[in-house]
């Protein structure tokens, strides 16, 4: 009769414990969805990351060429202007 009393609280839990476990089940899933989204995201970020880096020394390049582009005109104008002040066109 202990064992059969045994086995009755056993079946007993079994039923109360299966909502639970479903629902546990369920949980899972949903994590394992978010924990693939995240993963998604995480690599998303990374290759933003990355593409702005990249972009920002881009810009940095581009600064120096500008500069040099600059420095570059403002000598070529300087020389321009001398010729002209040699030839008399421009006033001295």
């Amino acid at each position: 009769m202990n064992q059969e009393l045994l086995q009755a609280i056993s079946d007993l839990m079994d039923q109360k414990l299966e909502p639970i476990s479903s629902r546990l089940g369920g949980i899972d899933r949903r994590l394992d969805k978010v924990d693939q989204r995240l993963d998604i995201l995480e690599y998303k970020q990374d290759r933003t990351a990355k593409k702005l880096n990249s972009l920002q020394i881009d810009v940095e390049i581009l600064k120096q060429d500008v500069k040099n582009d600059i420095h570059t005109l403002q000598d070529g104008m300087d020389t321009i202007i001398e010729l002209l002040k040699i030839h008399k066109i421009v006033p001295v």
